[in-house]
């Protein structure tokens, strides 16, 4: 069948991309799995084609989004009811590198695409499908991150 060699081929890929934004395996594991669930039942309504891997790229994008979103609200309801001096269960306990941690200090709008590009090798073009943006967005995010992380002071639009 098809589909089991899409899995068999792209489950290190989706698995590295859940990763990149999460920062977390066992969650990178579930995004991972749910990709692929969600993209069994859309192939009833769509075949990709030739594009699989950007395919299956935006939906474990898409989801791995979804899952950071589900924590964040998570994280604050518990802020809110926990004492301040209690630890966030969502922190992720390794150490980073300074690259990572810089990364993950960015926004989502400029962090995703910085993971797309960088570490998951997608095109311009690519990102733009997967993010479901314009290219010319995709290379302004790029700029914009990239300042970012060198620290340029004058980026009020970043947090924008």
């Amino acid at each position: 069948m098809r589909f089991e060699r899409w899995v068999t081929a792209f489950q290190p890929a989706v698995f590295r991309a859940a990763y990149l934004i999460l920062r977390d395996r066992s969650g990178a594991e579930d995004v991972a799995q749910e990709t692929f669930i969600r993209a069994f039942h859309a192939l009833e309504r769509s075949d990709p084609g030739d594009g699989v891997r950007p395919w299956l790229y935006r939906i474990a994008v898409n989801t791995a989004l979804n899952e950071l979103r589900r924590r964040k609200r998570e994280s604050a309801a518990y802020s809110r009811v926990a004492p301040s001096d209690q630890a966030d269960p969502a922190a992720d306990p390794e150490t980073r590198s300074i690259v990572a941690d810089a990364i993950d200090k960015l926004p989502d709008h400029l962090r995703i695409p910085v993971i797309c590009r960088y570490y998951l090798d997608l095109s311009e073009a690519e990102m733009a499908r997967v993010l479901r943006i314009r290219p010319g967005t995709v290379k302004s995010r790029l700029h914009l991150a990239r300042k970012a992380l060198a620290g340029d002071e004058n980026l009020a639009v970043v947090n924008g």
